[in-house]
């Protein structure tokens, strides 16, 4: 049970925020391109920057090479979900053009805006590790077989687009920040000291 309230507590001050966020649109304190604006901040900078700290502060190199056979079982989750998504598509008989979307929604994510912010509430920094893992999964998964998996799935009598693949959405910021950091960890560069407590 204390488990439980702990949780709830730990949630409370994020839905806080969403209601307050809401309320703010409502009373027209921002305009209608503050939500894609604060997003971009979020998710070029202020993330990428988050992640680069976090995984110096709470990572070592002997963790993370403890840590990289979860990408393995990560990636096994993600086929078991691809496959629970193909049979549920099967089974409910989900019509062409809405397959794709179906099955990356069923096995996909949202890690970073409400993933991570979740994650550190209910498990503390240390569990940054752990999430950067199934991140990593996540990222690759979704912009990989579940963007093609939503192209190439036209509605009945349409014809299929062909779809250039997007490198950019394969290393998103974010991803780049932790990238940035395991290069960081590996060769053991040091970081300027006003780095960390900027």
């Amino acid at each position: 049970m204390e488990i439980f309230i702990t949780s709830i507590q730990s949630i409370v001050p994020i839905i806080v925020i969403i209601i307050l966020g809401y309320f703010l649109q409502v009373r027209g304190w921002f305009q209608e391109s503050f939500g894609n604006d604060l997003s971009k901040l979020i998710m070029n900078v202020a993330m990428p920057v988050a992640i680069f700290t976090s995984v110096l502060k709470y990572l070592t190199l002997d963790k993370l090479i403890s840590l990289s056979g979860g990408l393995l079982y990560t990636f096994i989750a993600f086929i078991l979900g691809y496959l629970a998504a193909f049979i549920a598509v099967k089974v409910f008989k989900v019509r062409s053009g809405r397959r794709g979307t179906m099955i990356n929604t069923f096995v996909n994510a949202n890690t970073i805006f409400i993933g991570l912010p979740l994650n550190i509430a209910l498990f503390g920094d240390q569990a940054l590790p752990y999430f950067l893992v199934y991140y990593i999964t996540n990222t690759i998964s979704t912009w990989t077989l579940g963007v093609y998996l939503m192209t190439s799935d036209s509605k009945e009598g349409a014809s299929k687009q062909t779809q250039k693949f997007n490198w950019k959405k394969l290393f998103p910021a974010p991803l780049l920040g932790f990238l940035v950091a395991l290069a960081f960890l590996v060769l053991r560069l040091p970081v300027p000291s006003f780095a960390e407590s900027t």
